[in-house]
């Protein structure tokens, strides 16, 4: 269990925080979606996860007792498509990952024959963009780490190599959560929130900074709904409801939409059928973007 207490950093020079007392722990999910838009602090938050950066403030325990830097390095791996390896030579980045206890050899064989890797001495800056993510994304995986920090790996990715990515990803948390293998979590960041939904079993939202949601990915979709009905319905219904949290709301001539944030409240069938309102749960992708428009507003 990684628990993060008040996690709070500050870039020198800076005056904005990056991010800003976020509090959370990482049960039992294996797989975690970490979404947000650009500059909510999703890389800052893994690179202190990884023991890359120390935050400015707060501190991170691993089964209760304080972790430091160095136990979060040792204890992770962080893959990016970033290509700040690029003067590296691909044989250098694979003999340095065998070093890990934890590689498994036979597990990267199996990725560079499905993504037809091609691991030699040729620079890294040498390959596509979407050879050099899926490079790092295989070392990750085989890596055996107990935290592996997945950020925008995806993002150069075909739409085929993403989704083998995806099934590679599944597969091994699955054997991971069957005690195949040793205990393993991975936090996934992507802009692309829509594949994420049928990958991860819960999701972090950040925004500015500040921790947004961090729930399982059923309860984050189910707690967004969309309720349609005659305006004057609609009216009568929040007017009886007025604990709903509406996020959006708009007009189709004499019918009205509202998007309503369930969280700390309910609504039931009965509720619906006496105001002659219907209603349906949002897709994981708007429920994060209307979730991001209400903190906006």
């Amino acid at each position: 269990m990684i628990t993060l207490n008040s996690i709070s950093h500050t870039f020198p020079g800076e005056n904005e925080a990056a991010l800003r007392d976020i509090s959370l722990t990482l049960g039992d999910a294996t797989v975690t979606a970490l979404v947000g838009p650009n500059g909510s602090g999703k890389t800052t938050l893994m690179q202190i996860l990884g023991g890359l950066m120390v935050p400015t403030s707060g501190s991170i325990s691993i089964d209760g007792s304080q972790a430091s830097a160095d136990d979060l390095l040792t204890g992770s791996i962080m893959a990016s498509s970033s290509r700040d390896l690029d003067d590296v030579p691909a044989t250098i980045l694979v003999q340095y990952a065998r070093l890990r206890p934890t590689w498994d050899e036979a597990l990267f064989a199996h990725y560079a024959e499905r993504f037809d890797l091609r691991v030699n001495r040729k620079y890294v800056r040498k390959l596509s963009g979407g050879q050099a993510a899926i490079l790092s994304a295989s070392i990750a995986l085989a890596s055996g780490a107990p935290l592996t920090l997945l950020d925008e790996i995806q993002a150069p990715l075909d739409v085929p190599t993403r989704y083998a990515l995806y099934e590679e990803i599944l597969a091994l948390a699955g054997e991971c959560m069957e005690g195949k293998r040793p205990q393993r979590r991975f936090l996934i960041s992507s802009h692309i929130v829509s594949e994420l939904e049928k990958v991860a079993e819960d999701v972090i939202v950040l925004k500015k900074g500040e921790l947004v949601a961090h729930e399982s990915v059923d309860d984050f979709t189910a707690r967004v709904t969309s309720v349609t009905g005659h305006a004057s319905d609609v009216d009568g219904f929040l007017a009886a409801h007025p604990d709903l949290a509406v996020i959006a709301s708009r007009e189709l001539g004499s019918t009205r939409e509202i998007v309503v944030d369930l969280r700390g409240a309910s609504i039931t069938d009965a509720d619906l059928a006496a105001h002659s309102l219907s209603a349906s749960p949002c897709s994981f992708q708007d429920a994060f973007a209307y979730l991001i428009q209400e903190n906006d507003q």
